[in-house]
């Protein structure tokens, strides 16, 4: 097996290329930084460390090659590359994967007729593989190449950081180099098979689920993981914290850390998905995710969390509005995500005309809801409550 991955950053090499290992399969990373390309092509294997709850154990990924998306010959490369490439996967962050699906286009339109090829999405994004495809259709005389092709979205729940040996103390991903990559010790990949040409690749822990069963899934990595994330970082900021276990360490942002949890994105995926989420089950989840964000071994930085808040009340991300808008969808009361998306409108220094945006599209009654649990969540901070 042979897979291109777009993207040598912390998801590519921390948890795409760890899986890929794990079945023998050869890995060419495709990204520009040359200095990087070339380090990892040079010694075909790069070490990652991994984090449970308890300790951080290093491991070695190998039969690994690398190409420079940013040169010609690294380019030219990458039509031999696609055209025997078994499937391919991006993880370069949804900023720039349409400039990347441009570059893809373009190769493919080199690439003699070959068998369809799916691409997974890694990006961080509601519709990663809806970007891509429209990136890799927009190449003129693309269309029909990009019809072949499989856009496929992915729920990566494992958290990965790319850091440096000065602020880590740990291996580094090679000999020549001072990046560390530290990743969570957590392997489901749910993808949704809807959206596949073919069938699934023979990759461990990749779960190819039916489009309606992996929005669920989806749903829950934007809601419960992602906006729980983002409360504890603004929060945590707003506080002068560095760490997420400090957030966890912290009464207050406990507290609402844990109510957003357990009492709104955890009971609004039960009500949404009862056929996927029972509420045993999501009590299982919200434990181990929840150990897992405010982790001391891993020590998740709120700065990588609390990066560019503005997003998280933006419609194409909205970890935070959303969520609020999904819990208040199944009739709940959204109030630590309201004082998430407060907390947001307040460090950018915006009034509630912030989420006008966020809610232009939601039933009256919902955004109603929010934006008056907002305006409570403005008063609280203004009160000094939080």
């Amino acid at each position: 097996m042979r897979v291109v991955i777009f993207g040598a950053g912390a998801v590519g090499l921390g948890f795409m290329g760890d899986l890929l290992s794990r079945a023998g399969a050869d890995l060419v990373f495709a990204d520009v930084n040359s200095v990087l390309v070339e380090s990892l092509a040079r010694h075909g294997a790069y070490t990652i460390n991994k984090a449970d709850l308890r300790r951080i154990r290093s491991l070695t990924v190998g039969r690994v090659d690398a190409l420079d998306l940013g040169s010609t010959g690294g380019r030219a490369r990458l039509v031999e590359e696609l055209a025997t490439a078994d499937f391919a996967i991006t993880a370069t962050g949804a900023k720039v994967l349409p400039m990347v699906g441009k570059t893809i286009g373009e190769a493919l339109s080199e690439v003699p007729e070959r068998s369809p090829l799916n691409f997974f999405c890694c990006e961080n994004h509601r519709d990663a593989a809806g970007l891509l495809r429209e990136a890799v259709a927009g190449v003129p005389g693309e269309e029909e190449a990009a019809a072949r092709c499989g856009f496929v979205n992915t729920v990566v729940g494992r958290m990965c950081q790319n850091l440096t040996r000065a602020e880590r103390d740990l291996p580094a991903l090679t000999r020549d180099l001072e990046t560390v990559i530290l990743v969570e010790d957590y392997d489901p990949f749910p993808v949704d098979a809807g959206a596949l040409r073919g069938p699934a690749p023979a990759m461990p822990c990749l779960e190819a689920m039916p489009s309606d069963q992996f929005r669920a899934y989806e749903h829950r990595k934007l809601y419960a993981h992602n906006g729980v994330h983002a409360l504890l970082a603004v929060l945590g900021k707003r506080r002068g914290l560095k760490h997420f276990y400090e957030a966890g360490e912290d009464a207050t942002i406990d507290g609402l850390g844990r109510r957003a949890m357990w009492e709104e994105t955890g009971a609004a995926l039960v009500r949404a998905h009862p056929q996927c989420f029972s509420e045993v089950s999501m009590d299982a989840f919200a434990r181990d995710l929840y150990a897992r964000l405010v982790n001391p071994v891993f020590a998740d930085q709120i700065a990588r969390g609390a990066r560019d808040t503005l997003r998280m009340i933006r419609p194409e991300d909205g970890r935070l509005s959303g969520a609020a808008l999904f819990v208040a969808a199944q009739g709940l009361e959204p109030r630590a995500m309201c004082l998430g998306v407060a907390a947001v409108l307040e460090e950018n220094r915006l009034g509630l005309e912030g989420l006008d945006e966020a809610l232009a599209e939601a039933p009256p009654e919902v955004a109603g809801q929010v934006r008056s649990g907002v305006e409570e969540g403005l008063a609280r901070l203004q009160r000094g409550e939080v």
